[in-house]
């Protein structure tokens, strides 16, 4: 019992960390949050999305991809740190 405690607060946490995540892709905008979603739900390759997004190669797309995941973070934490 004392174990399934333990289970419950560990399944509403990790609802809690995936609604955070949620908004933060939602707060972070365009290309990023498209990026990050054929990159991540997707699983479109690096020249694919390169191709979609007009980047001229897969290294440019992979470096903005970089740049959206750091701003992702940075958002993602902000509200964990916020309680939000």
């Amino acid at each position: 019992t004392v174990q399934v405690q333990d289970e419950i607060e560990a399944h509403e946490k990790q609802n809690s960390d995936f609604n955070l995540v949620e908004n933060a892709l939602n707060k972070i905008g365009e290309p990023c949050k498209s990026i990050l979603e054929a990159y991540y739900i997707q699983k479109k390759s690096m020249p694919e999305i390169a191709d979609s997004f007009g980047y001229t190669n897969a290294d440019n797309a992979k470096t903005q991809k970089y740049k959206c995941l750091v701003r992702l973070k940075k958002i993602f934490f902000a509200q964990y740190k916020n309680g939000e």
